[in-house]
């Protein structure tokens, strides 16, 4: 069985329209939907990974292939200039890929470094506050209103702390815990590291804004069900000073 040539320039096709079309379909919707919002966005880059995984494959296959009938075919025949002209196209794909994969490395190196760079200096200025929820909520001695919910517990500032009161800083908390439970910053990290590996890309930047937006309406849909509108537009205006 021969490769399936055709699927290289489809899913070529298919990778130019997702990253041409969603910025312009999917950018400042799902505003009452942000979940679902967030699941499109993803499942939108990962069919875009899909299509090029899938054109790598098949130049993989077709050099196999091409190798194979270049061995049954007598050195220097008409046959075999054929094969061999024929067999450029997969050849240049897996060149591309090849250097896509160079280009992957040198981007998500810094990425690393800044992880490896940032988390020692949280672990030294944090200090326990609570359990919430099941989740950990510690402070760090930031003199403004600072808040960050990471894979598995809170950041809040000892500023806000002590500036917000029980019910704002509950607010605060209901938000933040929101971002813990369904793993936004995880999310966001994704999509950042989407957009450096293809910062060329409009859609790969339209990516990053669109899911930090939603992660944001999502949790405070969360908040909502918890604290009443006014205690979280107060709660609210403290980290926008």
């Amino acid at each position: 069985m021969n490769a399936p040539l055709l699927l290289i320039p489809l899913a070529i096709e298919w990778v130019i329209l997702v990253t041409t079309l969603a910025p312009l379909i999917l950018v400042g919707r799902f505003n009452n939907r942000p979940r679902t919002g967030i699941a499109i966005w993803f499942t939108t880059f990962l069919s875009a990974g899909a299509a090029t995984a899938i054109a790598i494959g098949v130049s993989i296959w077709a050099y196999t292939d091409t190798v194979s009938a270049l061995s049954r075919k007598p050195f220097g025949g008409e046959d075999w200039f054929v094969v061999l002209v024929v067999s450029f196209a997969p050849w240049l794909a897996l060149a591309v890929g090849g250097v896509s994969l160079a280009l992957i490395n040198h981007k998500i190196e810094p990425l690393v470094e800044t992880a490896k760079q940032v988390k020692p200096l949280l672990n030294l200025s944090k200090t326990p506050l609570q359990n919430f929820m099941g989740v950990t909520v510690s402070t760090v001695d930031l003199p403004f209103a600072y808040a960050l919910a990471t894979n598995r517990e809170i950041l809040i500032s000892k500023f806000a702390v002590d500036h917000l009161s029980r019910d704002e800083l509950d607010a605060v908390l209901w938000h933040e815990v929101c971002h813990v439970k369904e793993k936004h910053f995880a999310m966001k990290q994704l999509a950042r590291l989407i957009r450096e590996l293809s910062p060329a890309l409009t859609a790969s930047r339209a990516l990053v804004g669109e899911v930090e937006r939603l992660v944001e309406i999502a949790a405070d849909m969360h908040a909502l069900k918890k604290v009443t509108a006014p205690t979280l537009r107060l709660a609210r205006k403290l980290f926008e000073v």
